[in-house]
């Protein structure tokens, strides 16, 4: 009978279902919208997902817009989801509290592109699964705690900035300047530099990413023989292959699935993320078998090695024959990819932005300057020793990436997701909210920071109670209640916080001031064109695009 009446269908019948059908989706989608719990102001969602069409990716001038015109607790729909955007401290206290919030815990949602993505639900930056990240956490924080490990860091650092002065004494020789400036892209060598840092910390294994940059440069071959081309080339493609995927995550997340699938330009971009990141993944599992293999035959080197690699198999083999819990290849690799993820990208964004600040303000590079003189005097070696009693003395230069921090953050809105039924703002939520904490917006409000446009970094060099460089550098528990006069401890969040406290902000840290000390040290620098904004592109991170510097030696300080 039913069969009957849809043959006896034409083609206005069909046409009218359809419309009925579209009607009663809006129904029941605008209806779904205006009695959800919680109303909060926002813009009026679009059905069927259409606004994510209109979404180019950038949360941070997103959220910035929503709060200006709805205030301190807005919300919007994105990719199915509905978003509660945070921009007051006060709110924070269940997001960010050390306590173990299991509800709370995700910082992603669980959308069809996570699963393209590889290793989501493995390490700990992707992991939603509280069991598997304690795990992961409590192997890498093993690892990366050990002195041997801290002082290889810093040793590495050394080592590649004299790699690096190298290649620009050879590009000034080859320049012919006359004035000792060097111009440059600061992003492009930095970006080199902090990979190659990693790679070597992270794995035991050199890269080569600053040769090949300065092979690109130089007509010499006789000089670039001096590097192995093939590792060479392999350690750029490693370097581009990273920065393409960290800047590709939000692009997955953003454009619909049927667009990736079907549409050749989305699906182009699609193939080329998921390539770069099944490369990524790729060399790190060759890097994990060469590593076990080695061990396997030369057992003792076990004793030699301080690179994350090496500690953390050592510790899984341990953890092995005491019958504790364990880790795959898997979930090493995951770990690897994620101290990639998060260490190269951030701090050498964070790098660019601290010269293009202490540049504009010249108080605040002479004032760096007389640290970092007052801590390495002069002497007759060209070669600057770092040690990690010299770091903890550089006060203002750690001031300086607060304050940069503070001013332009590379994670300008963050994110939990509520696993389950959750209180924050003093509202119940539902499982599957989202909420974005506004950092960016925080950071520059009246309210917490006074004259918040103005570049300052005694406003936390002048706290003399802002921890030891050996405790936990940052901590939005601990140094925030400190470093802002008591006024509101989430008023500076730099490496997240409560049980998703950064596990590796002390190497950040490190890191950054040992190229600050190192680069400061021993060169001048000023902008090409100091009135120029920065140029910059937000999506997942707010990633510097250019940097154009000169550079040159300084004069030894009387």
């Amino acid at each position: 009978m039913s069969f009957r009446i849809i043959q006896s269908f034409n083609t206005a019948d069909y046409l009218l279902i359809i419309f009925l059908t579209f009607l009663l989706y809006l129904f029941r989608f605008y209806y779904d919208y205006f009695t959800r719990p919680n109303p909060l102001p926002g813009p009026l969602p679009l059905p069927f997902g259409l606004e994510n069409l209109f979404f180019d990716g950038d949360f941070k001038r997103l959220t910035t817009d929503l709060y200006q015109k709805y205030g301190d607790i807005c919300e919007f729909r994105c990719s199915g989801y509905r978003r509660i955007v945070i921009t007051k401290t006060d709110y924070f206290e269940n997001l960010l509290s050390p306590s173990k919030n299991l509800a709370l815990f995700a910082k992603f949602e669980h959308t069809p592109a996570m699963d393209l993505i590889g290793n989501f639900g493995r390490g700990m930056f992707l992991n939603i699964n509280y069991e598997t990240w304690k795990i992961n956490k409590y192997f890498l924080l093993q690892s990366i705690s050990t002195p041997g490990f801290n002082e290889e860091a810093i040793k590495r650092a050394n080592e590649l900035f004299e790699e690096l002065d190298g290649h620009w004494n050879s590009l000034k020789k080859s320049q012919s300047c006359n004035d000792n400036w060097i111009e440059m892209d600061f992003l492009q060598w930095i970006t080199r530099f902090m990979v190659d840092n990693i790679s070597i910390v992270v794995t035991g294994e050199k890269g080569c990413s600053m040769a090949a940059y300065y092979n690109t440069f130089n007509s010499d071959k006789s000089e670039s023989s001096l590097f192995d081309d093939s590792k060479s080339y392999n350690s750029d493609k490693f370097t581009q292959a990273v920065m393409i995927y960290i800047r590709g995550l939000m692009f997955l997340n953003i454009v619909h699935p049927f667009l990736r699938r079907y549409v050749p330009y989305f699906k182009k971009k699609t193939n080329v993320l998921l390539e770069n990141g099944g490369y990524i993944i790729k060399t790190l599992n060759n890097m994990i078998e060469r590593r076990k293999f080695e061990f396997a035959n030369t057992p003792q080197k076990l004793k030699s090695k301080h690179d994350l690699l090496s500690i953390l198999i050592t510790a899984n083999n341990d953890a092995k024959s005491n019958m504790t819990e364990s880790l795959t290849d898997d979930d090493i690799r995951a770990l690897l990819f994620d101290v990639f993820l998060a260490g190269s990208d951030t701090s050498s964004n964070t790098l660019c932005y601290i010269i293009y600040y202490i540049c504009r303000n010249p108080h605040v590079k002479q004032k760096m300057f007389d640290e970092i003189d007052s801590v390495f005097p002069d002497n007759s070696s060209n070669t600057l020793c770092i040690t990690a009693e010299h770091l903890a003395k550089l006060k203002y230069c750690e001031a300086i990436i607060k304050e940069t921090s503070r001013m332009m953050p590379v994670v300008p809105v963050s994110k939990r997701v509520a696993s389950a039924k959750c209180e924050v703002a003093g509202y119940t939520w539902p499982a599957k909210t989202v909420f974005h904490l506004n950092y960016a917006c925080i950071h520059m409000n009246e309210k917490y920071w006074a004259n918040s446009t103005i570049f300052d970094p005694d406003r936390f060099y002048l706290q003399n109670d802002l921890g030891e460089f050996n405790d936990d550098l940052n901590n939005s528990d601990n140094n925030n209640k400190k470093s802002i006069h008591d006024k509101d401890k989430y008023s500076l969040v730099i490496f997240g916080g409560g049980i998703r406290l950064c596990p590796g902000r002390k190497l950040a840290m490190t890191s950054m001031l040992s190229f600050m000390a190192l680069m400061f040290k021993k060169y001048d620098v000023k902008l090409v064109d100091i009135g120029a904004p920065l140029k910059v592109h937000t999506g997942f991170l707010t990633n510097c695009l250019e940097l154009r510097i000169k550079i040159k030696p300084r004069k030894p300080s009387l």
